[in-house]
């Protein structure tokens, strides 16, 4: 049986075809030993099938035209049956195997289907049971219904998208799934659910989110299964009241119809909700105002947690809208999702995924709601192009993006690609179909998150890519497009000349130290690049206490004085900051009785800084009591993200009640370095 991750390095391999095999396992962040590990796996399942084996010559991979063939005809497929699935998959493949019974489920059923022994099929019900709790579902066992769900119907329906949708990113995901619905004598109609919903769905107008619209296909054909079995949701009659209101509702309506399935009410609602989430068309179940209103607050905020201008504003409004609407419907009625990201998100990008959440604060308690991690970390991709996006010229080359994985990570993606290729003319990010249907000659070169079949060169990307990656990225593209290599060598390439005249005895560490040479910090993004602590900025040197001063104008002269005399910064920039407050309003108070001025780094930033300034009395910026501030934190950033790490150090100081209060009160020089030294860590 293949594992996941030789499935994952077949499909890449067949999908990529890459040529060097040192370049390809470094593209791959994969070992010697862990490619061939793998590639034994995958050669024994080819020739289980009659196919000729992968092999290497000379660092070269070659790949028989004959499993080019198999695999692009289909006679190569790699059936569930083949697949070898670990305990977390085993326990979602057995809810939904559950949620769709049409008979009583025996232990030797759940045997059968993940290919286990008894005891491995017991331990993945008990792990399957921990699992479903979180949506306040059991799965029980009795003699006369065998094992079963018990709960309620929207809860029960809620847990197997969940579920579907954490094979997001599993390289055969249609193929588990349509093993799921045959195992248990149903068709799988998913060709003909997408032809019809994206005919209704253009009749209405909507655009659908594509990795969501595909975990909702799988979910509405057993939505069918269980409306057939007379499984029923009920929905509160306030939220039915709502939601019959909607133009969704009858998207909903015409999806049932045209399908010849139930038009009750409440089962149109419930689609209604799912709906809402998945399309980012102008229909809205509440005025598009008020979401707007809550979209330009969160830009808004984040312009005054990150502490930075964006340039157009109006775009980033527009396009984090387009992801934002759906994501509040979701979160609104608890429609889940998974975020395959996440972890990626969370390690390249702690710093701004730390000020995300604070950006979505207020929002979640102004809607009562709460705001899943996987939520937030597609944000945090939104926010993360902000700051990496960069006005570039067009030339001559075609390139096109094709990411089916939603606004959030097709804009990280266009962002990076954009900055490594600024010579590029680029067709915009667009979906799997889309592409299918795109004129070849309006391209020369294509970048995908997911393997396509195309003429053209293809080069898969990862949504989220360190500087290494990036780097080896441009070097493959170079290399093909021009044939020549990139104007910097690989840590391959400079490995094997070492070897040629000296003993390696570490090979491994003397590649991370020319990996580390070459490209920087390895598992770091530009976001989290040499990013300060916020002791190494508010150092002795730049802090101040005074007792009053004339004006606020004069509260921001001296807040800066320490950079302004060490020459961090040039006497415009004081005055930019006092401008800007003048034509903006303060913009840079954060919470009450606390400011952090600030301007932009042309205005006069020489280097990265923070200075600190306590007054006994406030000072009340335009003269105005409701704007009045005694700790000034004035800041000069040279760019969009070095000073984040020490922001949202900050950020988490002033979040604690008992620090806040300690800082507003703060007497002396100090007692503000030991506060600041207790968030002050890496």
């Amino acid at each position: 049986m293949l594992e996941k991750k030789s499935l994952q390095l077949f499909h890449l391999l067949l999908s990529m075809n890459p040529k060097s095999y040192p370049l390809f396992i470094e593209n791959v962040q994969m070992s010697e030993r862990q490619f061939f590990y793998h590639l034994d796996k995958i050669n024994y399942f080819l020739r289980q099938n009659q196919a000729p084996p992968i092999s290497i010559a000379q660092k070269e991979i070659r790949i028989p035209e004959e499993v080019f063939d198999q695999w692009k005809t289909g006679r190569l497929n790699v059936l569930p049956k083949d697949f070898q699935f670990d305990e977390e998959e085993r326990s979602y493949l057995l809810l939904i195997y559950t949620f769709i019974r049409k008979e009583p489920i025996s232990n030797t059923h759940y045997q059968l289907l993940l290919n286990v022994s008894k005891n491995t099929a017991t331990a993945a019900v008990r792990q399957a049971n921990q699992f479903s709790k979180k949506f306040r579902v059991d799965i029980r066992y009795s003699r006369e219904n065998g094992f079963h769900l018990k709960g309620q119907e929207e809860d029960k329906r809620n847990l197997t998208l969940k579920c579907i949708s954490m094979f997001s990113s599993h390289p055969k995901k249609h193929e588990i799934l349509r093993h799921l619905l045959l195992e248990h004598g149903y068709e799988d109609r998913f060709q003909l659910y997408e032809s019809k919903l994206r005919e209704i769905g253009a009749s209405f107008g909507l655009t659908f989110i594509e990795e969501r619209l595909s975990d909702f296909l799988y979910l509405l054909q057993m939505i069918h299964i269980r409306q057939r079995q007379k499984k029923w949701v009920q929905i509160h009659a306030d939220t039915m009241e709502f939601l019959k209101k909607q133009e969704m509702y009858q998207v909903a309506r015409a999806i049932q119809e045209e399908l010849g399935e139930s038009t009750d009410p409440q089962e149109l609602a419930y689609l209604t909700m799912l709906l809402l989430g998945i399309t980012l068309g102008n229909l809205s179940a509440v005025p598009s105002g008020i979401l707007k209103t809550m979209t330009e607050k969160m830009i808004n905020d984040f312009e005054k947690f990150a502490c930075f201008q964006i340039q157009d504003k109006e775009k980033a409004v527009n396009t984090l809208f387009s992801h934002f609407k759906p994501a509040y419907y979701r979160m609104l009625y608890k429609i889940p999702i998974t975020n395959p990201l996440l972890n990626e998100i969370k390690k390249e990008h702690a710093t701004l995924f730390h000020l995300v959440t604070e950006v979505m604060k207020p929002i979640q308690e102004m809607l009562n709601i709460d705001i899943p991690e996987d939520e937030i970390g597609f944000l945090t991709l939104h926010f993360g192009a902000l700051l990496e996006q960069n006005a570039m010229k067009e030339k001559p080359i075609q390139a096109i993006i094709v990411c089916p994985n939603g606004v959030s990570s097709s804009l990280m993606v266009e962002t990076y690609l954009r900055s490594l290729f600024p010579s590029f003319r680029w067709i915009t990010s667009i979906s799997k179909e889309e592409f299918s249907k795109t004129d070849e000659d309006l391209y020369d070169i294509v970048f995908s998150t997911v393997p396509l079949q195309t003429e053209k060169p293809l080069f898969i990307v990862k949504p989220i890519m360190n500087e290494a990656e990036k780097k080896m990225l441009h070097h493959r593209v170079m290399e093909h497009l021009f044939k020549q290599p990139a104007p910097f060598p690989t840590p391959e390439r400079l490995m094997k000349i070492i070897g040629k005249y000296a003993e390696i005895k570490e090979p491994e560490k003397l590649k991370d130290a020319i990996t580390m040479e070459l490209y920087g910090k390895t598992g770091g993004t530009t976001i989290r690049r040499i990013q300060p602590l916020l002791n190494e900025l508010l150092t002795e040197t730049m802090i101040q206490f005074e007792t009053a001063v004339p004006d606020w104008k004069n509260a921001i002269a001296k807040a800066a004085e320490p950079l302004l005399k060490n020459g961090y910064i040039e006497p415009s920039y004081i005055e930019a900051m006092i401008t800007n407050v003048e034509k903006m309003g303060p913009y840079f108070i954060i919470h009450p009785g606390i400011a952090i001025p600030h301007a932009r780094p042309e205005n006069g930033v020489n280097k990265l800084g923070m200075s600190f300034l306590k007054l006994k009395e406030p000072a009340y910026l335009l003269n105005e009591e409701k704007n009045a501030a005694s700790v000034f934190i004035c800041l000069a950033a040279i760019d969009n993200t070095t000073h984040l790490k020490a922001l949202s150090q900050l950020t988490r100081l002033l979040g604690n009640k008992e620090s806040l209060n300690r800082l507003l009160n703060v007497e002396n020089t100090a007692e503000l370095l030991a506060l600041i030294d207790e968030y002050s860590t890496e």
